[in-house]
């Protein structure tokens, strides 16, 4: 199944998103994280993580979110030698896989979803978030979806 095109940021928020320093991005996203999943993720799961690094970017943001496990919490990191895994991909299809309207294997087939690094710990995140469930979330992103669809 070929997908259509995501929608990119405008240039004008690109421009001033490639401004803004990483840290604060990724403090933001990891204390989101902590607040919303951590509690969803099994304590074996969090456990299996520890001391991992991610990166997420937003290619068409020029964001990138980097972050690690440590005693069971999302930690911001300003750097990271060589992250365990590392996901590129477009701000809106980041918000489809969120909401739960765009499948990560029809994304990753279609190349709208690139992950490098450990196989294995990739698989468990998948795993994982394919078990995990936030409604009120998940219905807030799919309203924005509906508000902004191309």
């Amino acid at each position: 199944m070929t997908l259509a095109p995501s929608p990119r940021l405008p240039r004008t928020v690109q421009k001033v998103v490639n401004r803004l320093p990483r840290y604060p991005a990724s403090r933001a996203f990891t204390t989101l994280l902590n607040f919303t999943l951590r509690r969803k993720f099994p304590a074996d799961v969090l456990e299996a993580l520890e001391d991992h690094c991610f990166v997420i970017e937003a290619e068409d943001a020029g964001v990138q979110l980097m972050f690690t496990v440590r005693r069971k919490r999302f930690v911001p990191t300003n750097t990271l030698t060589e992250p365990t895994l590392h996901f590129r991909a477009s701000t809106w299809d980041y918000i489809t896989l969120a909401a739960r309207e765009a499948d990560p294997d029809t994304l990753f087939f279609n190349r709208r979803l690139s992950i490098e690094g450990d196989t294995e710990t990739a698989l468990l995140v998948k795993n994982t978030m394919d078990t995990i469930d936030i409604p009120r979330t998940r219905a807030l992103l799919k309203m924005m979806l509906r508000a902004h669809s191309p």
